[in-house]
């Protein structure tokens, strides 16, 4: 064990703190305590947030697996850093911030703040983490069974809603760093107060990602399977989801057809239920913003395909529910293509020019993740690195398919600062620099 690291707003830890490999021990039986109740949490996360049981099920299941992933950078994070100085040595050495202030969305809760909390502990540091009003239970019950095995201290829970509690998570003069997963204008009001004291914020905020068709991309059932499963997982409620595609002009009509098909295979129900592949929408606002966006674009002439499985039709009226909805014949100043839906709806767009397409694919605010399709992925690839977002792939997407031991992270409005791998650590860690003068 590790005592708490001190709270004074220094930036470093005292002489003789414990080791990045033995702070990684004490999490370790951390992160094993997770594995606990894992089917009780799931089953609670589903009626909190809406998902459906097997993402619930996967997002409980990946807490331990990614948090192994960081504690086993603790060896790299142990090794000196010297450097040879003019007139003798100098050695970098890593020091925490002291306090970090976490905050996370209500739509991935309790991943979302494994990834704050595990580097931050790592890093030597104190966590206060606000759980979201509205999915607050499965991610607190999984904190206190962390809390059980760590020192005391290091990991703080608080709830209440953030016109209460949030100005003094982010300006609290113990807090030296904050970490924030959510919309772009909370995350402009979370780093202007933070910017009052000085102090460094990381975020991944809203996206908007574009999806590129490459002319040579095979329509086939597992393919358009796979991009169907990130568009509407957490029905359309993941930050890093496909939200806009753009297509070969002269491919539109068999692109429809695929993915129409794709769509049509979705089950949406009561997240419970078993065969539901597609849950509800989290709250009335977030169902009703979708479906403005939606009769807005039709209003203004686009067609709309309502597709899916409904499970229980007595049901569906009762609750949040959405049907998986294709836009087409829509412009690309449409709010339904240019804003964040947040809701289980894709407009697809068609292109002529695949200069022009990329050009339209960065013609956004957002930053975060983009995609390209198509049977030659080295000139899929080619293409991709040419998106302006922080997270790019080809013929995937979205974070079931980040690789966990890389960085990733978004560029302009959708955030600064990385997750996962070493990057991901040093997010929480300042350096200090000694040198030497040895004549």
């Amino acid at each position: 064990m590790w005592n708490a690291p001190s709270t004074r707003p220094t930036g470093c830890n005292r002489t003789g703190a414990a080791s990045f490999g033995e702070r990684a021990r004490v999490l370790e039986a951390a992160l094993a305590r997770t594995e606990a109740e894992a089917e009780h949490r799931a089953r609670l996360y589903v009626r909190e947030n809406g998902k459906t049981l097997a993402e619930a099920r996967r997002e409980i299941g990946s807490v331990p697996a990614r948090g192994r992933l960081t504690l086993g950078l603790a060896a790299e994070l142990d090794t000196p850093r010297r450097l040879p100085a003019p007139a003798g040595r100098s050695e970098v050495r890593p020091r925490p911030y002291g306090v970090v202030s976490a905050i996370v969305p209500w739509n991935a809760p309790v991943p979302l703040a494994s990834m704050q909390i595990i580097p931050a502990l790592l890093a030597y540091n104190a966590v206060v983490l606000k759980v979201p009003e509205t999915a607050p239970l499965a991610l607190t019950r999984t904190l206190e069974l962390m809390h059980e095995v760590l020192p005391r201290g290091l990991l703080n829970v608080v709830a209440g809603a953030s016109s209460v509690i949030g100005t003094t998570l982010t300006q609290h003069p113990l807090v030296n760093r904050i970490a924030f997963v959510g919309s772009i204008p909370a995350g402009r009001r979370i780093i202007a107060d933070a910017y009052q004291g000085i102090r460094g914020v990381v975020t991944e905020l809203g996206g908007n990602d574009a999806a590129i068709v490459m002319e040579d991309m095979t329509f086939d059932d597992a393919t358009m399977d796979r991009m169907a499963g990130v568009i509407f997982r957490m029905a359309g409620q993941v930050c890093m989801a496909i939200k806009r595609i753009y297509v070969p002009a002269h491919r539109e009509a068999a692109f429809v057809e695929a993915l129409g098909a794709a769509m049509d295979r979705i089950r949406v129900g009561n997240g419970l239920t078993p065969g539901v592949t597609m849950g509800s929408v989290h709250n009335r606002a977030g169902l009703q913003n979708a479906r403005a966006l939606v009769a807005e674009a039709e209003a203004a002439g686009a067609q709309v395909r309502e597709l899916g499985v409904v499970e229980d039709e007595a049901a569906f009226e009762r609750g949040y529910f959405m049907r998986p909805t294709m836009v087409t014949g829509v412009g690309d100043g449409a709010r339904v293509v240019a804003e964040e839906q947040f809701g289980p709806v894709i407009p697809v767009l068609t292109y002529t020019d695949l200069e022009d397409a990329i050009r339209r694919a960065n013609d956004s605010v957002f930053g975060l993740g983009g995609s390209v399709w198509g049977d030659d992925v080295e000139r899929a690839a080619d293409v991709a690195w040419r998106l302006q977002a922080g997270t790019v792939f080809v013929n995937t997407h979205g974070t079931e398919s980040v690789n966990r031991s890389a960085p990733y992270g978004g560029v302009k409005q959708s955030g600064n600062g990385r997750r996962s791998g070493l990057e991901g650590v040093q997010e929480y860690l300042v350096t200090q620099t000694l040198t030497t003068y040895e004549t």
